[in-house]
């Protein structure tokens, strides 16, 4: 079935973790793959000739900074950057910033996909549908990295392609549930609020966001997942993406 040109949706948004990619096989220890980036990012650093505090106290004044910028932050959904971290605590270790390209030092890191992190079952199918129905495809998570290291993990999923537009967090300036990073990305697609489908797994952050800028949201809960819902009300709510497909059906059927 192909995409008619009068249908009223015309694009669907998703978050990435626990929505596109499956985290319930997660096969590894986040903190210590977190401290072996921060280190691969202190040794390039380190090479470059730069002047750095002991290791061990690097990385805690790292992970200290990151918490207290993420506190902060939600106070008004401000988007927390990865760069401004980083370039806060090396400010603060009395090195001037102004010379780093701080992209090299993030590709230092070393970001990539996670052990036993994959597309769920379904993934690559349902995009391909909606992709095929000429429905445009759009990515919004809260994440302090650019889009681009992100994008590491969804090149290697298969993803990526299907994607017309895609936004972090981080990059924008604002995290979900503020409205703003939503109508972000509708810019992007072209697309108005009315006109496009939300598809998240936390209540508080993805539906509530969507529902505020004007989405019809979808609250995806997979069975390794138990959210609360609190005072937040999906417009619908499907265990698998695939579940997604007759929603679209029904939503252009209703506007008939």
């Amino acid at each position: 079935m192909s995409h008619r040109e009068n249908q009223r949706i015309k694009a669907v948004l998703f978050d990435m973790d626990d929505t596109l990619i499956d985290w319930s096989g997660f096969e590894g220890d986040i903190a210590g793959l977190e401290t072996n980036g921060i280190r691969n990012m202190y040794c390039y650093l380190v090479d470059a000739g730069y002047c750095l505090i002991p290791f061990p106290e690097f990385q805690s004044a790292f992970r200290e900074t990151a918490v207290l910028a993420w506190q902060e932050a939600k106070k008004s959904w401000a988007g927390v950057s990865f760069v401004n971290v980083l370039q806060t605590l090396l400010t603060q270790c009395g090195v001037d910033v102004t010379h780093i390209e701080m992209d090299s030092v993030l590709r230092a890191y070393g970001w990539g996909p996670l052990p036993g992190v994959a597309p769920f079952a379904d993934t690559l199918s349902v995009l391909a549908t909606l992709k095929n129905q000429r429905y445009k495809i759009g990515l919004i998570t809260n994440a302090m990295q650019p889009m681009w290291m992100r994008d590491i993990e969804l090149r290697a999923y298969g993803i990526l392609e299907y994607l017309d537009a895609r936004l972090t967090s981080g990059d924008v300036g604002f995290m979900k549930p503020h409205p703003f990073i939503y109508w972000q990305a509708l810019e992007l697609l072209e697309v108005s609020p009315e006109a496009a489908v939300f598809v998240g797994d936390r209540p508080a952050n993805d539906i509530a966001g969507a529902n505020d800028a004007g989405l019809t949201s979808v609250l995806i809960s997979p069975p390794h997942l138990n959210r609360d819902l609190g005072n937040v009300r999906p417009n619908y709510t499907i265990s698998t993406l695939t579940e997604l497909l007759p929603i679209l059906t029904e939503l252009e059927k209703h506007d008939d």
